[in-house]
């Protein structure tokens, strides 16, 4: 079962030290990583950057019994468990697969997994059409036009929270 954990700042070692000690194998980590490059005093600087912050992806067979998440909730180096996990299993991995599809060869996100095309579709996960798929007629800079045959909707990118479907 997959579980979202947030760790608390460069405790990542110590996490999947004491991780192996309560469940007696390591469990696997899911971490999306992006590679960004900034200017700063006239000179171009490459840095990595985790995609979630703190938050990271842990998958173990163990997670299914109560008694071991009571248990490890307390392990040095995470924050918390975030709730719900259980419920959204197929999202979180639907989610790790798509940005698999999406890493380079170094395991870094490609851009591409931020874009979208005209013909792809989305579903907004806020506002008044909360759930609702739109297909994409056309993107331009801060602006996107969709479409569900019977409604135009015209809106900024930063306006609602949305998701490719």
């Amino acid at each position: 079962m997959w579980i979202v954990i947030k760790l608390k700042n460069n405790q990542f070692h110590t996490l999947k030290k004491d991780f192996k000690t309560k469940l007696g194998i390591e469990p696997e980590f899911f971490l999306p990583k992006l590679k960004l490059q900034k200017i700063k005093k006239n000179r171009l600087i490459s840095y990595t950057s985790p995609m979630l912050g703190n938050y990271i992806f842990c998958f173990h067979p163990k997670f299914c019994d109560h008694n071991i998440l009571r248990d490890i909730q307390y392990l040095k180096g995470l924050k918390f468990i975030l709730k719900g996990f259980k419920n959204y299993q197929e999202d979180i991995l639907n989610f790790i697969k798509r940005c698999k599809k999406h890493e380079d060869e170094s395991g870094f996100i490609k851009q591409k997994f931020f874009n979208f095309t005209i013909t792809e579709k989305i579903k907004f996960l806020s506002g008044p059409f909360t759930n609702i798929i739109f297909k994409i007629v056309k993107r331009q800079k801060d602006n996107i036009k969709v479409t569900d045959g019977n409604i135009n909707i015209s809106f900024a990118n930063n306006h609602y929270l949305f998701e490719s479907v």
